[in-house]
């Protein structure tokens, strides 16, 4: 399955997963029940490989520096995550797990950059909860993937925009 999301399948089936696998279409279904059972497996995969990526940066030194550090995790962490969250985006509401998944990720981003930028955070008084929102979207994958696929950015420049927005966001 991730071979074929790797490959931009847009709907991977239970028939091509079998075949990429060398089993039976069988044994797929005794294992997973379903194809959405195999790619909430897969993303599940994905993403325990690569959560090592995203780690906390501490919350003191130049802004500039933390949110660079903090930018340049979600590059590398969304370019590897990008084949299993373009469908797993996608088919959230139909396969059970994929949007629990989807969630606890956003729960995991939303956690180190609440601690990340803290300080700047904290500086928002009353608007803090509404800034920390604003923070998530603008380094959301979903903003990643607009830069990347709709904008045709390229990573290190997808990257810089989103540098651009944090900045502007906290200054």
């Amino acid at each position: 399955m991730l071979a074929l999301l790797d490959e931009e399948a847009s709907a991977p089936t239970s028939v091509q997963s079998a075949e990429r696998a060398g089993v039976s279409v069988r044994l797929v279904f005794h294992h997973f029940h379903h194809v959405d059972g195999l790619l909430v497996r897969a993303a599940t995969v994905q993403a325990e490989r690569h959560r090592g990526i995203l780690f906390v940066i501490p919350a003191h030194g130049p802004p500039l520096l933390r949110i660079r550090a903090l930018c340049r995790q979600r590059r590398l962490y969304y370019e590897q995550m990008t084949p299993v969250y373009r469908v797993a985006h996608a088919r959230a509401s139909a396969a059970d797990g994929l949007r629990e998944l989807l969630d606890d990720d956003r729960s995991v981003l939303r956690m180190q950059l609440a601690t990340t930028l803290a300080p700047e955070i904290e500086a928002g008084g009353d608007e803090a909860e509404q800034l920390l929102d604003l923070l998530e979207q603008v380094t959301g994958w979903e903003s990643w993937w607009s830069l990347r696929n709709t904008r045709r950015h390229t990573a290190p420049s997808a990257e810089r925009a989103m540098v651009i927005a944090v900045r502007r966001l906290i200054d």
